[in-house]
């Protein structure tokens, strides 16, 4: 146990540099690590039956459920062993970029008006102690270790999935057909692909064989998002190429054409959305969005109703009680989730935590307008920016802010944190 939590010495300014470590997969931390950030991502979906109909016993029986304890216990032990002697370093660095733990000091805030107390403690617990991991996982490795490491996790994670389809697939496949593999939906399994394998297209590319390989890594995420049906992890992968398309050609662009381009990137997202119409039904999906519509049309008077602090962090489903029962009494259904992650926001956390997001995305863009200063801006730079840019398109029709139990906050932190090291790097030369 000693040698698998024997510290690697913290590189210098000089790790956000191409080269990444000789030996990563051949030291036993590398590989607890890859075991913490499986049952992050997992949010234990690996032995969840999905079923067609999902009944209130059913929701019940989950909220009521202790048997995630050991899973959740597992996961914070191996977190806490591996950054046990950067927690220092790790703390006094998120200080330094005060709009991320906002959210987590709010959750734990949102204790003393919250419907269900202590179920809001844990959550809030666990969520700052994601994100306390993300930014020590963004201090400690190198960018190019960074894309290694969750490259790495795609793959098994997609590999586990590919077999638990075969293997047990009703467990892997949702009896309507979509593939969820280890996940517990198949949205899970489409957004976890997107961001385990986000990191491909900023890969660089010095020769064909390189390029081949690269393109032979896309093939099984894109894939498993195809085979998931998830339109949110397809609408968040057009954005991040359009990040590493066109973000790289705006920096090099005079400035006087940038007016020109942003005026044509305006023009383009009117006409998709007065086109929508026709585009959504291609997809085979409609302007309710699988009936998301009208969900947020019954919630948003719940919101309205707690607008400045919401129910508390994780606070307002609960089944059959409170209001959530009134919702899933007037929709005749079971849910658990708004499918919108700024209404979810809204219903846990109030419109403060809108106003924090704001505040979290404009210290994210005047830290890339940093970058954009340098004579040339790190092509990490536009991984880190175009997954915040696609956690927030993803969000309109997915729940995916903070939530305690998936890969989306570490890497939400994760890119938050990448870029400001960057930015403070830039600084200091």
């Amino acid at each position: 146990m000693t040698t698998t939590m024997t510290a690697i010495p913290m590189a210098p300014a000089s790790t956000y540099a191409e080269t990444g470590d000789p030996f990563l997969f051949k030291r036993a931390r590398t590989w607890w690590l890859l075991l913490a950030l499986f049952l992050m991502a997992d949010g234990y979906g690996i032995f969840e039956e999905h079923k067609k109909h999902f009944s209130m016993k059913d929701l019940t029986q989950v909220l009521e459920s202790h048997s995630y304890l050991p899973y959740t216990i597992v996961m914070l032990v191996i977190c806490a062993g591996l950054m046990v002697t950067q927690i220092g370093p790790t703390l006094r660095l998120m200080l330094r970029h005060k709009a991320v733990p906002a959210f987590a000091v709010l959750a734990f805030l949102s204790t003393l008006w919250s419907q269900v107390p202590l179920l809001t403690f844990r959550k809030a617990a666990v969520l700052f102690f994601i994100m306390a991991f993300a930014w020590f996982f963004a201090m400690y490795y190198s960018p190019t270790d960074q894309m290694r490491l969750l490259l790495a996790l795609g793959v098994i994670m997609a590999l586990a999935s590919i077999a638990w389809v075969i293997l047990l697939p009703n467990y892997g496949i949702q009896p309507t057909g979509e593939w969820k593999g280890v996940f517990g939906q198949k949205n899970f399994l489409g957004s976890t692909m997107f961001f385990l394998f986000a990191s491909l297209p900023f890969c660089r590319i010095s020769s064909g064989r390189r390029l081949l390989t690269v393109a032979l890594y896309a093939i099984l995420p894109l894939g498993l998002i195809l085979l998931s049906q998830s339109m949110t992890a397809l609408i968040m992968t057009v954005v991040l190429i359009a990040v590493r398309v066109v973000g790289p050609f705006v920096t090099r662009t005079r400035r006087e054409a940038i007016p020109f381009i942003l005026y044509s990137v305006g023009f383009c997202i009117v006409m998709i959305a007065t086109s929508v119409t026709v585009i959504l039904p291609l997809l085979g999906r409609d302007l309710t969005f699988t009936g998301r519509t009208r969900v947020w049309a019954v919630l948003f008077p719940f919101a309205i109703n707690h607008f400045w602090l919401g129910y508390g962090y994780q606070g307002f489903w609960n089944g059959t009680s409170g209001d959530s029962g009134s919702v899933n009494s007037i929709l005749n259904a079971a849910l658990n989730t708004a499918d919108n992650g700024y209404l979810q926001l809204m219903l846990e956390l109030g419109f403060v935590s809108i106003v924090l997001l704001v505040v979290l995305l404009i210290a994210c863009v005047r830290d890339f307008q940093t970058l954009l200063r340098r004579s040339s801006v790190p092509l990490i730079a536009y991984w880190y920016a175009g997954l915040i840019l696609a956690i927030f398109v993803g969000s309109i029709t997915e729940d995916m802010l903070w939530m305690p139990f998936r890969i989306v906050p570490f890497m939400l932190v994760l890119a938050c944190a990448g870029l400001r090291n960057l930015t403070e790097q830039h600084a200091d030369l």
